[in-house]
């Protein structure tokens, strides 16, 4: 899914630059090195994980490949996190086409600055022969290469944990992958779920706009965009050509806590309780405006209701554009064919001035008939989830979403049945 974690987090006002991430052209030239499988003994790799942390970028984790030399006691840390927003990348951005970059630092310094956060660290050693660490170390070597080294960014595929785990399958000859291919029984929507749902908001934005793409059931490999579970397939996993496990030794670093999502369990938070009371909650809030607004029991009931209708298209409605947008006209390729079209889409961003025009006594019909239109569309999706083809999980955005939905197109029906002139005798 291109950009659109990224997109979501400039929604939320929280985008900013990763740790240790440099602008694209300060990053040195590096030679390539002859490297002899006698230097084998003088290397060790090790893969580094860090912890979600608070910051809204930092809520997926993130891994490196460290590399040390044994002999000056030097260690480089790789990392495929680097990335930058200027205006350039705002376009790039905004097309699903985002780039980020390799970079490296220093390991110890990095540790530091991880350990400086509080956050939970598992340093992996792994077990290699001469021949997987020297291609270990060439791929890695390669990837600073100006001409390898930015890469358009996939959540799911291609990011910071996905790139370190194929450098290091390529270099055991595919076994990994081989050894990962079972079934998770979970969806990448359950990894999402399990990763964000202690932010509603986010969790919410997040499962709008992925369409059932990530509803399928997927392998264990496939759950290494994530770095807790590339580290977890690491730690099970048996390099064959040395005839033993692939991590030799394992060192956890625990300044404050240990990370719930480091456990091998994968425990999936529900959260359908608290979107039926938000949507319950919702629902019977339009209800009560919907109803004194029909009967026009007071004034400001005439002008309550409209506002608040004009206030769900402001923020909705912006949602539906923007879900509009990104499964239409940009290239983020996990929003296509998305259901959530039905419960809003850029009809919903109308009712902004629609209701704003409703309060002065303007488009009342056509604020009416926008109206119906919302509430039955949304109808429409929920029924047409009967359909095999119509398998998308958006359960969460129904349950929040649809009592208003509902409650907006029936108070646009009895609006347009008044309006409507009577036939006489």
């Amino acid at each position: 899914m291109p950009t659109v974690l990224c997109f979501l987090l400039l929604l939320m006002g929280n985008f900013s630059f990763l740790p240790g991430a440099t602008q694209a052209g300060t990053v040195p030239k590096v030679a390539l090195k002859n490297l002899a499988l006698t230097e084998r003994l003088s290397f060790e790799i090790s893969l580094v994980t860090f912890s979600p942390g608070d910051n809204l970028f930092e809520w997926f984790g993130h891994t490196v490949l460290a590399v040390e030399n044994l002999r000056t006691g030097k260690s480089v840390a790789y990392s495929f996190g680097g990335f930058s927003f200027g205006t350039d990348d705002l376009l790039m951005f905004f097309m699903g086409k985002f780039i980020f970059w390799t970079y490296t630092e220093d390991t110890r310094q990095l540790l530091h600055r991880y350990q400086k956060k509080g956050r939970h660290i598992v340093i992996q050693k792994l077990n290699l022969s001469a021949q997987q660490t020297t291609n270990i170390r060439k791929r890695l070597q390669l990837s600073m290469q100006p001409q390898n080294r930015f890469y358009t960014y996939d959540h799911f595929r291609d990011n910071c944990a996905t790139r370190l785990r194929d450098i290091v399958n390529e270099a055991l000859g595919d076994t990994i992958r081989a050894q990962s291919a079972t079934d998770t029984g979970k969806t990448i929507r359950d990894y999402i779920q399990r990763m964000t749902a202690h932010q509603p908001i986010l969790n919410f934005l997040l499962h709008f706009v992925l369409s059932d793409g990530v509803d399928q059931p997927v392998s264990h490999w496939e759950t290494m965009f994530l770095p807790d579970r590339l580290m977890t397939v690491f730690q099970n996993s048996i390099n064959p050509e040395m005839g033993r496990p692939l991590v030799s030794a394992r060192e956890e670093q625990l300044p404050h806590y240990k990370s719930p999502f480091f456990s091998e369990k994968i425990n999936i938070p529900q959260t359908s309780g608290r979107e039926w009371l938000a949507g319950l909650s919702l629902g019977s809030m339009f209800a009560i405006l919907a109803l004194m607004y029909l009967k026009k029991i007071t004034r400001l009931s005439a002008s309550a209701y409209p506002l608040v209708i004009a206030f769900f298209g402001a923020v909705f409605g912006l949602l539906g554009v923007v879900l509009f947008f990104m499964a239409v006209i940009a290239d983020h390729t996990d929003v296509f064919w998305n259901e959530n079209f039905f419960l809003l889409n850029p009809l919903t961003f109308t009712l902004l001035p629609l209701g704003l025009l409703k309060i002065f006594g303007k488009a009342g019909r056509l604020f009416a008939v926008v109206s119906l239109l919302c509430g039955t569309l949304g109808v429409v999706g929920v029924v047409l989830k009967v359909l095999p083809a119509f398998d998308q999980g958006n359960g969460q955005q129904i349950r929040i979403l649809l009592p208003m939905l509902i409650i907006m197109g029936i108070t646009g029906f009895f609006e347009l049945k008044k309006q409507s002139p009577k036939v006489s005798d």
